[in-house]
């Protein structure tokens, strides 16, 4: 006796047990990527460690705790040890560094 139970070709997708979900991770494996996706998708991450180059190492830490490691604020100040008022200061410095390059490069 087989160990599972095998699922006719036929049978109506109503009789298979087995419901197997997708992850977008795998969904994206399955589409096919063009050439100038990949060059796209390359200058994009250059761009990106460029602009996180130049943060200072608070925004850094900031950015880090935040998208990284998705702290809130105020958990983000605690373990930095600066107000929560300084955090949103850092964040936006930062968001707007990192954003500057990315809307020259989608305007060109």
């Amino acid at each position: 006796m087989p160990r599972f139970d095998r699922i006719s070709e036929n049978a109506p997708s109503s009789d298979r047990r087995i419901h197997v979900p997708l992850d977008e991770r795998f969904i994206e494996i399955l589409l096919p990527e063009s050439p100038l996706d990949r060059v796209e998708s390359q200058e994009l991450r250059q761009i990106v460690m460029h602009a996180l180059a130049e943060l200072t190492p608070q925004e850094l830490k900031v950015v880090e705790g935040r998208y990284q490691h998705k702290r809130s604020p105020g958990a983000v100040a605690s373990h930095l040890r600066v107000s929560r008022e300084d955090v949103e200061a850092l964040e936006r410095s930062a968001l707007q560094k990192l954003r500057r390059p990315l809307i020259e490069y989608m305007e060109t």
